[in-house]
């Protein structure tokens, strides 16, 4: 059967050689090779040289492990947290935000659920661990704890953040695209204000520096 290949960013058994002795035949330097499979799919050897065997596998086991973190830069597995993606996904939104392409409230919305709701339930699962099955309870809890919004709004999240970990190629499906709509009712219906409400709020505004500054009051 032939070898099967090792995985993206990972290294088979290590090995070490005499590289180098002295006049008496004593070993004077020592060189440590792994066969090595890089994120553009070729196994390539790495070899590391030191005066001891020790220093040799030491330096060896560095290159490698420096040479697998760079490769992963940017990627995500389905082994990282979901808290791993979803501080990559906050950055990206930011970013957005920066370029106006992005509402600033709508982003502070979505930062606050995932910090109040959804990061508490999800945040140290593994992507791999969550399933269409695992973000039904999570979503139908939150609705029943807390509001209709706010299960909304925490599915708006999830479903962002492992959209995100589909696209690095983490896992191979969003598994928010297979559970329910959130139905139902808000717990209160929406009311506008009365006039002394209206008279306090534009009182507000108008002594509020920064939105004088944004000609808010006009």
């Amino acid at each position: 059967m032939p070898r099967r290949p090792l995985a993206l960013g990972t290294w088979g058994e290590t090995q070490t050689y005499v590289a180098a002795v002295d006049e008496k035949g004593k070993p004077t330097r020592y060189r440590a090779a792994a066969r090595y499979r890089d994120h553009d799919g070729r196994t390539r050897q790495v070899e590391r040289h030191g005066k001891t065997k020790a220093a040799a596998l030491n330096a060896l086991r560095t290159a490698l492990k420096e040479r697998s973190s760079v490769g992963r830069q940017g990627a995500l597995t389905g082994t990282d947290r979901f808290s791993v993606a979803a501080e990559l996904w906050m950055e990206k939104l930011q970013a957005l935000v920066a370029e106006g392409a992005r509402s600033p409230g709508t982003v502070g919305t979505y930062e606050k659920h995932l910090t109040n709701h959804v990061l508490p339930a999800l945040g140290e699962l593994r992507l791999g661990e969550v399933t269409t099955p695992v973000v039904d309870k999570f979503i139908g809890q939150t609705k029943k704890n807390v509001g209709v919004p706010t299960a909304r709004a925490c599915r708006s999240v999830v479903s962002g953040v492992m959209g995100l970990a589909v696209r690095y190629g983490a896992i191979m499906s969003n598994p928010v695209r297979d559970i329910d709509r959130v139905e139902g009712q808000t717990k209160k219906e929406p009311r506008g204000l009365t006039a002394n409400e209206r008279v306090a709020w534009m009182k507000k505004l108008e002594s509020d520096e920064d939105a004088v500054r944004k000609d808010l009051p006009d």
